[in-house]
């Protein structure tokens, strides 16, 4: 017969043999049209209705699951310091951006707007985040427009020293740009018109570089990952081809740079300002995991879902081309979100009982956004989906996994998050990362795999749990 492969999103591979090749040829057709819709109308969100009788309140509702305002109001902002921005809120200024934004109260609106114009794709420095304990801040941006003539911005210089200035009860005799990027790769964006931050123009900044790589070698990692796991005959060859395929190294440096954010906000006091590129790849990713590091709420179920909700979707991470849930240009594809949820499950793996949540919680999500079931990951910015009216249209993601809580319930977690939790830093996690604390995510990765290895501890506490309610996992 002839053979048709099908791979999955998902890490399923399936092969259907068929009796005549123009019958698998026919297949072939059908199935890459199918998995490649031109416009959202075309995706399965628009056309998901669950039953009437089996879906609940909460399934509806899923989409009133991020406040903005309790969000920054859980961190003390609005305040002395930090004010609210209204000069996005039909998204004028920066189209990938939220409409709503905080900046310094020092910044006046022709900074704002002068910054704006400064920075990639209008991506100005904005706030995601502060420490209560010691007052420093988390912000995020696109790198600077600075190009080989050494372009400069008296706005944007005001702005970064007035994030500097707004860490009052902190240090601020100083204030972190940390750059994503290897330096090399800095360099060429600078030669093409941007690039990074000249420390002789900004005033009382410590720039540094980090090495994440850039989308194009994210996505060739995970092809070799793949390939590895799919194809690998012996421990030998499947230890050989996970070490060369640099994931395992990848996710280290990005877990790395994310500390080095947490350290510097909590232990040093020092406000950090975080890019990349264009600030909605790892920019996203490093926000989010030293928030988590820093943040017990983050580790909440509720927390987690806030997160994300700010730093991907508020902010712009491009759901749309990163995951290819529309056909596109191939060389967009690249499995950022992924990356960020496999380091979320390192951070487990190392503090096993310092989640509410567990690993097949962050699997599901993963499963989710690349069904196309939910509206919740269409469009790459709020912008998008607003225009989309994608909340009137389709069903939340936040609603089926609240809905279906009992199976990502972690029973380990020991720590309840509650306000007095931001008055110190014992809430803080201290991991070291080293190469041997950084492993393949099996239940990700090798989940069909047939010989794979038996249940592990959590599954069978899960189970049991379970039983005790009277329901199984797969109810």
């Amino acid at each position: 017969g002839t053979p048709l492969y099908i791979r999955c999103k998902t890490f399923l591979v399936l092969k259907l043999i068929f009796k005549k090749e123009p019958d698998a040829n026919a297949v072939e057709r059908t199935l890459a049209r199918l998995s490649k819709p031109v416009s959202i109308q075309e995706i399965t969100a628009l056309n998901y209705h669950p039953n009437a009788k089996h879906c609940s309140a909460s399934q509806r509702s899923g989409w009133s699951v991020f406040d903005i305002n309790i969000e920054y109001e859980r961190f003390g902002v609005p305040g002395k310091e930090w004010q609210y921005c209204n000069l996005n809120e039909e998204y004028k200024m920066c189209r990938t951006y939220p409409s709503w934004l905080f900046v310094p109260c020092e910044a006046t609106s022709n900074i704002v707007m002068g910054s704006s114009k400064f920075r990639s794709q209008g991506r100005l420095p904005a706030l995601s985040y502060v420490y209560t304990p010691t007052g420093a801040a988390i912000c995020r941006c696109s790198q600077p427009c600075v190009g080989i003539t050494n372009n400069r911005s008296d706005a944007d210089e005001k702005m970064i020293s007035a994030i500097r200035l707004a860490n009052v009860k902190g240090r601020n005799d100083k204030v972190y740009i940390v750059d994503t990027r290897p330096r090399v790769n800095a360099l060429v964006n600078r030669a093409g018109g941007k690039g990074f931050e000249d420390v002789k123009n900004y005033t009382d900044v410590l720039y540094r570089n980090f090495s994440i790589q850039n989308i194009h070698v994210m996505r060739d990692s995970i092809r070799k990952l793949r390939s590895t796991v799919e194809s690998a005959i012996s421990v030998a060859a499947y230890t050989q081809g996970i070490e060369e395929s640099g994931w395992l190294n990848h996710i280290r440096i990005v877990l790395e740079t994310a500390q080095f954010v947490a350290r510097a906000v909590a232990m040093e006091r020092y406000s950090v300002v975080i890019h990349c590129s264009d600030g909605w790849d790892r920019t996203a990713q490093c926000s989010s995991l030293s928030q988590i590091l820093l943040d017990p709420y983050y580790r909440t179920l509720n927390g987690f879902q806030v997160l994300v909700e700010k730093e991907w979707l508020g902010f712009g991470h491009k759901f749309v081309d990163r995951c290819a849930l529309l056909y596109g240009n191939p060389e967009e594809v690249s499995p950022i979100f992924l990356q960020f949820l496999d380091c979320v499950h390192q951070l487990q793996t190392y503090y096993p009982s310092h989640f509410e949540f567990n690993q097949y919680y962050l699997i599901e999500l993963y499963d989710m956004l690349t069904s196309g079931k939910f509206g919740t990951f269409l469009g790459n910015c709020e912008r998008d989906r607003i225009a989309s009216k994608l909340s009137e249209k389709t069903f939340s993601v936040w609603g089926y996994m609240w809905e279906n809580i009992h199976k990502f319930l972690n029973p380990y977690y020991e720590g309840g998050y509650d306000a007095s939790t931001l008055t110190n830093t014992k809430g803080m996690l201290r991991p070291v990362f080293e190469a041997h604390n950084i492993i393949v995510w099996d239940k990700m990765y090798c989940r069909y795999d047939i010989t794979s290895e038996a249940k592990t501890a959590l599954d069978i506490d899960i189970e049991t749990a379970e039983k005790v309610r009277g329901g199984g996992c797969g109810n």
